[in-house]
């Protein structure tokens, strides 16, 4: 039976799902294929099946069991018409006549009549000519297959800020007019940011080729007896995001969107309930965010659960001039009477709390 080619995926939010836009532009590709339409010629099922989409959570997206599901009978349909199209396009093998082989064994074939004038000796044919060769491919191979990318790139955050009343874009926190790598103050933050990117601003040299010995084949690995420990198709473990549910969203943009930004870091998510910031160098992010679950209960960071925050600077210097600026922000210095010491005689850091009680601390070596 043939795939709908008006497919109604269920849509969720505040669990994982499939990007809206990039299902339906990979979904409008793979119709194009079924249809036969040039568009789509470069679509195979194998590419179908591999196919892998943005997972979001912080907004609405596809049920992904049900996007996976029309895939699969999407990719088995074009198989199907794609097989028969190739054998309908097959050459048909010549048919012999029936008394090609009908002269037996050890009949003289038959020549010219008697009389007949000689037959000249037929003329043979020069040998065809040999296929032309491809040239060899460059040092960067053959080009791309035609048709779309298998998987082509899809906007990473997602940016929704205009119809939501917090301070972005007011007076009291402008992230357009504040622009952290244009601001005098952050200018001196260069070597900072640096720091934490070591990659930052350099094109990354070209691989070299592997030595010969890694053509070799290798032993077998031993089995490993953790399963937490095997290896698996995850590149690295780690951090990945913190979110944090607050009671204000506006105040909690003014403190926390301030001083990530300060540091380097840039507004990675915002939608009508939150907001999400990156590290520098693509590293883990934030979220903060006002959720409609939320348990209206006094924020205390001395209960049982997130005690405080502490983000990271390379310099001493960094942690004086944030201290000197963060109370235009709602950010109040504790246990002055220590700082900067009061983590200890070795520990180099800042602890401010904000007028909703969240502690953050900014620590340098």
């Amino acid at each position: 039976m043939a795939v709908s080619r008006e497919p109604e995926f269920r849509t969720t939010r505040m669990r994982e799902g499939y990007d809206l836009d990039a299902v339906d532009d990979f979904v409008d590709v793979v119709i194009d294929a079924l249809e036969g339409r040039s568009s789509g010629r470069g679509v195979t099922p194998e590419q179908i099946e591999a196919e892998e989409f943005k997972v979001v959570r912080m907004r609405e997206g596809y049920v992904m069991d049900d996007v996976d599901d029309w895939l699969d009978a999407a990719a088995s349909e074009l198989r199907t018409r794609r097989k028969a199209a190739a054998q309908q396009q097959a050459p048909q093998h010549q048919q012999v006549p029936a008394n090609a082989y009908a002269q037996g064994p050890g009949i003289p074939p038959a020549g010219p009549p008697m009389g007949a004038a000689p037959v000249a000796p037929p003329v043979v044919a020069p040998p065809p000519a040999a296929p032309p060769v491809m040239p060899p491919p460059a040092a960067g191979g053959y080009g791309p297959p035609s048709g779309p990318p298998s998987n082509p790139s899809y906007p990473a955050a997602y940016y929704d800020t205009s119809s939501h009343g917090t301070s972005h874009g007011t007076s009291q926190y402008d992230t357009q007019a504040y622009d952290p790598l244009t601001d005098s103050a952050v200018n001196e933050l260069d070597p900072v940011l640096r720091a934490l990117d070591t990659n930052y601003g350099q094109t990354p040299p070209p691989a070299a080729a592997p030595p010969p010995e890694q053509y070799q084949q290798r032993a077998p690995e031993p089995a490993v007896d953790d399963a937490s420990l095997a290896p698996s198709s995850t590149p690295s473990t780690g951090l990945h995001h913190i979110e944090i549910w607050v009671r204000d969203l506006d105040s909690a943009t003014r403190s926390f969107g301030w001083l990530f930004e300060r540091l380097g870091w840039t507004l990675f998510q915002a939608w009508e309930n939150g907001r999400s910031w990156q590290a520098p160098g693509g590293g883990p992010y934030v979220v903060i965010e006002c959720s409609p679950d939320l348990s209206w209960v006094a924020y205390d960071r001395k209960a049982p659960g997130l005690n405080h925050l502490a983000l990271a600077v390379p310099e001493q210097w960094m942690v004086d001039r944030i201290v000197s600026e963060a109370p235009a922000y709602g950010w109040h210095l504790m246990f002055a009477d220590r700082h900067p010491h009061a983590g200890g005689p070795h520990h180099y850091a800042a602890y401010m709390e904000n007028d909703d009680g969240y502690e953050v601390e900014v620590v340098a070596p």
